[in-house]
């Protein structure tokens, strides 16, 4: 466990979050190089090859999935 952690937990669960959005946030704009692990690359090799050979129109659009939501609601 990292050192810090113990004194964030204390935090209230509002405060916490807004600090995971900004480690998040933090991440996403890093131009750190992470490696994967084997498995990760197998794993994202077999569904981008499974993907590429399915028909553009097995998929729904933005608009589909958005209705099919509104209609889930009762909307």
């Amino acid at each position: 466990m990292h050192p810090a952690l113990g004194q964030l937990t204390q935090l209230p669960v509002a405060e916490r979050l807004e600090i995971v959005h900004e480690l998040w946030d933090s991440i996403a704009e890093s131009k750190e190089q992470l490696s994967a692990e084997q498995w990760h690359r197998e794993i994202a090799t077999a569904r981008l090859a499974e993907l590429e050979g399915r028909e553009e129109e097995e998929g729904l659009t933005r608009e589909q999935v958005w209705e099919q939501v509104d209609q889930r609601r009762g909307s």
